[in-house]
Parts: structure tokens; C-alpha cells; sequence
């Protein structure tokens, strides 16, 4: 079923009235007529808003499920703006789009909330593709998830919640009364709609969670569990968690993962099962659940710090699968910092993106370039590529393409310590790059350079977030390295750069194609776009930790309308 209407709804009218002189700058304003905000139920959506814009503008939305059409247009009054909604067949979902003034920060949102499918209660849900089946964040609410109060004795109110105040929480299982000190012998569960694991090899369970007020209990399996029933919530099975914490801290930490191998091409439920007695009532939080083909990864830095899960850095895109993402850090005098990040491709022996933040701190110049090539310790040697001889290390001595050692994190980036200079010698951040001006030390170089200008104190930047990358989908060839090992030359290059200053964010993206530049008159500009734009051509999400609103203008705006980037 479809809906169809035409929304007619004003805003704050964000446009001033000119006056004075006739040839007077038209001043930057857009608005939506009515409300900017627009609920409708899990059915797919047609329906039409009216813009009004003083300039040109564009439009994007944070998520796929929302189409708009026009994405750009010139300044005019009550300008009608297609919504498309596709149906929904999870659970309620939000997604936002963005109006912008070009070149400007002047914008206003319009969100669209969609209702729960029913479906996903129904005899045979559906089969949702993808690697992740299930992606509950609790902080949002409880979803289609429904309270199941096995004994909830005489306690007052709702043993399971989401606190408005403090939605971070996420859901919260307790049976204490502070006002009176009364604790409650309860038992309830929190159980999920029916969930369809049909079509996939391997998935995975895994939630973060908080627990706290044990009483000095040692079986914590007294009061939480987890059960899994696949014939409708006939029969409940015990399940398992991998990690119970302390019992007696709100610090969130993740459940570990637990193989569903056993339910397989099975319909189940989830319920997460909480007790109380009058003496001990836990207070348990529940942050996020997932279900998924990604099995957890606990990541370690040069320093054996663990990540349980992808640190939330803003230079970060999204991880979807952590298995082939590595830290690097490093000290800087007595301190010790974040060097890099990035995901690394062993089929075709190069990062596919390199990411880490660029301010003073790291760029100013206390130590030399220390060209100390070596293997990635956290890589198996046999999965890295051997750079090892000097020059053009590709030269196939046949009339070929040659190739430098491109790196992709900058040595001149990183020369604040020996340790952190050292690290961007790693062959897992270097890539092969047409030698010289032909690419290496032509038009790459020179967006190197900039990066670091724009990164600078003096040009009133506080940190430049910047992701470094190559495509390897389509290889302009294969040759060998040092050691005879297949390695794929990458067909493009690009860098994704977030400018943070005085608490506001700009953005702007580069990609090259990697051919030869020598004798073209090109600028950086001939290969500049915006963020979103890159995401399209490379399929990576970037800055993946900036927040909804604030990543779809930054990743719409286009970094030639921009002076800050001087793009000429």
C-alpha cells in the first residue's frame, strides 16, 4: 500500500528581508512550509513538501530508505520536493534529510519516522539480506520488544524501561524503589518479535550491557540470563553469555559473541530474563543488540591496550568488519597517542583506507624521516607485500609502468616521534603509485601538501580528521614484490577530510584516478567533490562517529564552493 499527500507545512522562515540598497547580497535562507517533522506507518510513501530557498541549494538524506527528488536546485519560493519512503520490514526507524544553502552553513532538517512492520510478529517474517540481521539500539526505545512479567509480586511500576532523561542507558531491568528503600521479589522478561535467520551460514548474538547492585553475589546467572525459543515462545532455551561482568559497575561492556550455529534457517525470539529477590535487586542496562555475520574482534594497540569494539574516533569510518582493522599508536614525548588506523585487504596486499587526525601535535618537526621499511606486526607476514628495495620497486624492466612506495599516511605527517614516524613505514600503509610526477610526487603530492596547510593552528584549524584510500575493484595490473608475491596496483585514489574548528565541522573529498598526470595542467580542484559524493564511488561510509544531522550537511557540501579550501 501506498501514501500519497501533499504536506504543506511552514517552518521558522529563516530568510531576513533585504533592505538598503537595491544590489544588496542576497542573504542565505531555506525553509520548509509546515511542520519538519512527518510520521507515516511501515508502508511505503510518496509524498511532496514545498522548499523555499534564497539561493541554490541541496538535499541529502542520512539514510538509503529515504529518496528525495530534486537533490539540488536554484533559489525560488515553494519549490516541491518529492519524499519516497520505502516499506518497512524491521522495526521503527528515523532517518533525516538535509536542505542546504551551497557553500553555506544556512540548512533545516526534515525527519521522517516509520512505524514497526507488523510483519515482524507475523507466522513468517521476512528474510532481511545483508550481514546484519538485527541492529536494536535500545537508547532509541524498546522497539517491538514487549514486557513479559513472569512475577511481578507487588513492585509499583515497570520493572523494564527507557529513561527519558537519560536514554543512554538504553533499557534498565530494576525492582528497587528509591523513595523507600523497598526492594521486590520480581521476575520479568524482555522478549523480542520473531526474528528470521534463514539464509545465512553463520550469525552471531552479542549485546552491551551494564550490571550493578549484585549484593556481592557470585552467580550472577541468579538474576540476568538470556533464552532463545524457535517454536513461537513454546519452549525457551538457556543460553549462554559469554560475559557476565562485575556485577557491580555501570561501565558497559559486550556480551562476547554467541554462535547461533545451533538455530540456524530457524524463526526465534530473544528474551533477555531478569530476577530480583527482597534483599538483592540488580539494576541491569542493555545498550545495543546484535545479530549478525560479523563475529566480535578484540582489538590491540602497540601498547596491548584491548578495544573490545571500533573506538569511537571522528577520523573513523564505519567498520563493518572488524577482523581486518588495527591500531597503531605511539608516544610523543612521555605521552602516548593515536597514530593510525586502517583496514587492511590481504587479497590484494593493501589498506583499503588509512585513517588518523592531523594537527600540530603531529606534523611539528622534532624528529627526521627515518625510511625504516618494515612488515606491520600485526599483520602475517605472508599477507603483506615486501618493499624492501629503494627506487621504483615495480620497474619490471620490461618498458612498464613504474612504481613508487606510495604512502598513504605521510611521513611528513608524522614527524613529532621516532616510534610514530617509524610506523608509517609499514608496508600495510604503503601502496603502489605510478613513480614520480607522473602521480607519486605529481598531483598526489600536492594534495599532501595542502592537507597539511589546512591542518595547521595558523589557519585556525583545531584538528583536520583525514581518511586516506585506494580502490582495488577494478586493478590496473598485477605485479610482483620484492619477494615474488602478487600484488594488485590500486585503479584510484582518494582522501575524505573533516576540518573541526571552533566547535563546527566543514568537509571535503578528492579522488584520483590513478593514471598518469605528467604534462597536465591540473589543479586540486579538477579533483575535488563532496563527501557524499565519494561514499557513492567508494561504498565506504566515512566519519561514521559525527552525529546525523551534522554529518548530512558537512558530507553535502561541495569543497569548492568553500573558500577555507582554496580550491582554484
Amino acid at each position: 500500500m501506498k501514501l500519497s499527500k501533499v504536506l504543506l507545512i511552514p517552518a521558522v522562515i529563516l530568510a531576513l528581508a533585504a533592505c538598503g540598497k537595491p544590489d544588496a547580497p542576497t542573504t542565505p535562507s531555506i525553509s520548509i512550509k509546515g511542520s519538519n517533522t512527518l510520521s507515516i506507518p511501515a508502508d511505503a510513501y510518496t509524498g511532496t513538501l514545498l522548499l523555499t530557498a534564497s539561493l541554490s541549494w541541496t538535499a541529502s538524506s542520512d539514510v538509503d530508505w529515504i529518496k528525495v527528488s530534486p537533490s539540488v536546485g536554484k533559489g525560488d519560493s515553494d519549490i516541491p520536493i518529492e519524499i519516497k519512503v520505502d516499506e518497512n520490514f524491521q522495526l521503527e526507524r528515523k532517518g533525516v534529510v538535509t536542505f542546504a544553502i551551497s557553500g553555506t552553513s544556512t540548512s533545516v532538517t526534515y525527519t521522517v519516522t516509520q512505524a514497526a512492520s507488523e510483519s515482524a510478529l507475523a507466522d513468517d517474517p521476512p528474510i532481511i539480506t545483508g550481514d546484519t540481521v538485527l541492529n536494536m539500539d535500545f537508547t532509541k526505545g524498546m522497539g517491538e520488544f514487549i514486557v513479559e512479567d513472569k512475577d511481578k509480586g507487588d513492585f509499583p511500576g515497570d520493572i523494564w524501561s527507557v529513561n527519558a532523561a537519560h536514554p543512554e542507558y538504553g533499557v534498565v531491568a530494576q525492582a528497587y524503589v528509591s523513595s523507600t528503600g523497598k526492594r521486590y521479589k520480581t521476575e520479568s522478561w524482555l522478549v523480542s518479535p520473531r526474528i528470521n535467520l534463514k539464509g545465512h551460514n553463520q550469525l552471531y548474538l552479542r549485546f552491551d550491557h551494564a550490571l550493578n547492585y549484585t549484593n556481592d553475589e557470585k552467580d550472577l546467572s541468579k538474576f540476568i540470563g538470556l533464552k532463545i525459543s524457535a517454536d513461537k515462545g513454546e519452549t525457551w532455551e538457556n543460553v549462554a553469555i559469554p560475559n557476565m561482568t562485575s556485577g557491580k559497575s555501570f561501565e558497559f561492556q559486550s556480551s562476547g559473541d554467541i554462535d547461533l550455529k545451533k538455530f540456524k534457517d530457524k524463526i526465534i525470539q530473544v528474551a533477555f530474563t531478569y530476577k530480583s529477590t527482597s534483599e538483592t535487586t540488580p539494576t541491569w542496562e542493555i545498550k545495543k543488540l546484535l545479530i549478525t555475520e560479523n563475529k566480535e574482534v578484540i582489538v590491540k594497540d602497540d601498547f596491548g591496550d584491548e578495544y573490545k569494539s571500533v573506538p569511537v574516533w571522528m577520523e573513523l569510518p564505519e567498520v563493518k568488519d572488524a577482523s581486518n582493522y588495527h591500531i597503531h599508536t605511539a608516544p610523543i614525548g612521555d605521552k602516548n597517542y593515536r597514530n593510525y588506523s586502517f583496514l587492511y585487504d590481504s587479497s590484494n596486499m593493501v589498506a583499503l583506507w588509512v585513517a588518523y587526525p592531523l594537527n600540530d601535535l603531529y606534523t611539528k618537526k622534532t624528529v627526521q624521516r627515518t625510511d625504516k621499511w618494515a612488515f606491520d606486526p600485526f599483520v602475517a607476514e605472508d599477507a603483506q607485500p615486501a618493499y624492501f628495495k629503494a627506487g621504483n620497486i615495480y620497474d619490471d624492466g620490461k618498458g612498464g609502468a613504474k612504481y613508487n612506495r606510495g604512502h598513504q599516511l605521510p611521513s611528513a605527517d608524522r614527524l613529532a616521534s621516532t616510534k610514530m614516524n617509524e610506523q608509517t613505514f609499514y608496508f600495510t600503509n604503503i601502496a603502489p603509485q605510478l613513480a614520480d610526477k607522473a602521480f607519486n610526487a605529481g598531483p598526489w603530492e600536492d594534495l599532501e601538501s595542502a592537507v597539511r596547510t589546512w591542518s595547521a593552528s595558523s589557519n585556525s584549524t583545531d584538528t583536520l580528521y583525514v581518511v586516506t584510500g585506494c580502490m582495488v575493484d577494478k586493478p590496473i595490473e598485477y605485479r610482483t614484490d620484492n619477494n615474488g608475491k602478487k600484488v594488485s596496483i590500486p585503479n584510484a585514489f582518494f582522501k575524505a577530510l573533516l576540518r573541526l574548528s571552533g566547535g563546527s565541522y566543514i568537509g571535503s573529498a578528492f579522488y584520483f584516478d590513478h593514471k598518469n598526470y605528467q604534462g597536465q595542467p591540473t589543479t586540486l580542484k579538477d579533483f575535488a567533490l563532496s563527501i557524499k559524493d565519494l561514499e557513492e564511488k567508494t561504498g565506504f561510509k566515512f566519519f561514521a562517529n559525527l552525529p546525523a544531522e551534522t554529518a548530512a550537511k558537512v558530507k553535502a557540501e561541495n569543497p569548492k564552493d568553500n573558500n577555507f579550501w582554496n580550491l582554484k
